[in-house]
């Protein structure tokens, strides 16, 4: 068994993962940089998305 068919023991996204994206999404506000917005909207979004998948995949 390699570590790539290893079963990851806690999820992949992290609650850093959403305080990033919110960051980027207040630091597009202040600068007035849209594609800075949607990315930090994008990236909390599929950090929530990962977190429920794995949840639903790794019961506690």
């Amino acid at each position: 068994m390699t570590s790539s068919d290893e079963v990851p023991t806690e999820s992949p996204a992290t609650w850093e993962n959403v305080v990033v994206g919110k960051v980027k999404e207040a630091a597009g506000h202040a600068l007035g940089d849209r594609e800075l917005i949607e990315e930090g909207e994008e990236q909390e979004e599929i950090a929530h998305e990962v977190r429920e998948e794995f949840d639903e995949e790794h019961p506690h």
